[in-house]
């Protein structure tokens, strides 16, 4: 494809709510990529509802100073009226290696993953309401407060990705996340990713880098954090396992100057949002479900790996 400017050529990443274009001008060794809106009915109305062009684009603007350590560079960000189209030009990192969701992160990946997250977590702790100048909603946790009218169509498109074990849990969730998003209200709220796991991650050179930032709002900081680990971890992670990498989290934080919040406040607002993201395969489930042969596979993944550690917590 060619415009007046730029030579484009689609990447390799197929994404829900965009299209993602290799940008370069002619005789410019300058690489970049170019990120526009989705051209399906369903998730441009999906991408309308979330306004998640409006999102990325104010998240971005607030992440400036990360680009290129923790975030690409965005060179420009444009949205529509309704956040729901748009563009966004961004550096192209490389060399860069793309995290898989299939396949899941490894222990080493999942420590950087978690230490480029406490940065961004560090730099926005406790925020006070910058959502109307930065166009950021409040979290609601990948539509957390939706579990249970949501039962019905994640037991009709997914009853053959559950186990035998999971049916008896299903009327028991709704309590649980609602018992979650009580508790969350209370706790501080920093910038989160919103969609932190394997495929919105790029590895190069020894860092991470978080890509993707299209459901970015102000919440709990565990959330990103039970939501990579619990939701991209290669093999199921023992409590004490996890319990390393919420230690890391908080060190990261300390060093990013947070104060006042301990050790022990991190790993019970981490057991929150361990139970927030058992919301994760009833609300996005029947949607991946339906997408695509790997979305199913993921739809699967996503129902073992986030059940799985909720009975590591005992929520289940």
């Amino acid at each position: 494809m060619k415009t007046s400017r730029f030579l484009l050529r689609r990447t390799g990443t197929a994404g829900f709510l965009s299209r993602t274009f290799h940008a370069a001008r002619r005789g410019d060794r300058h690489a970049s990529i170019l990120k526009v809106g989705p051209q399906d009915p369903v998730a441009r109305r999906f991408s309308k509802r979330i306004q998640s062009f409006r999102r990325e684009s104010a998240a971005y603007k607030l992440l400036q100073p990360f680009a290129g350590k923790v975030v690409p560079k965005c060179l420009a960000s444009f949205s529509n009226s309704d956040g729901s189209d748009g563009l966004l030009w961004l550096d192209k990192i490389e060399p860069a290696r793309s995290g898989n969701q299939l396949a899941g992160l490894s222990w080493k990946e999942l420590v950087a993953t978690v230490r480029s997250i406490g940065t961004v977590h560090a730099r926005f702790w406790s925020a006070r309401k910058p959502t109307h100048l930065h166009h950021l909603p409040f979290q609601r946790y990948n539509l957390a407060h939706e579990t249970e009218p949501r039962l019905r169509g994640f037991r009709k498109y997914c009853r053959g990705l559950l186990q035998p074990k999971d049916e008896g849990v299903l009327l028991t969730i709704p309590d649980v996340i609602s018992r979650a998003l009580r508790e969350c209200r209370h706790r501080p709220s920093t910038l989160l990713h919103g969609d932190l796991r394997a495929d919105n991650l790029l590895f190069s050179r020894g860092r991470v880098f978080l890509v993707d930032w299209q459901i970015a709002a102000w919440g709990l900081g565990t959330f990103d954090l039970a939501r990579v680990i619990g939701g991209s971890s290669q093999r199921p992670l023992r409590l004490s396992e996890q319990q390393k990498l919420v230690r890391i989290w908080h060190q990261t934080l300390k060093e990013g100057g947070v104060r006042k919040y301990t050790l022990e406040e991190a790993w019970q607002d981490y057991r929150v949002g361990v139970a927030l993201t058992l919301s994760i395969p009833i609300t996005n489930g029947p949607t991946l479900a339906r997408l695509s042969p790997r979305g199913k596979k993921i739809a699967r993944l996503m129902i073992r790996r986030f059940f799985r550690n909720g009975r590591e917590f005992g929520l289940l």
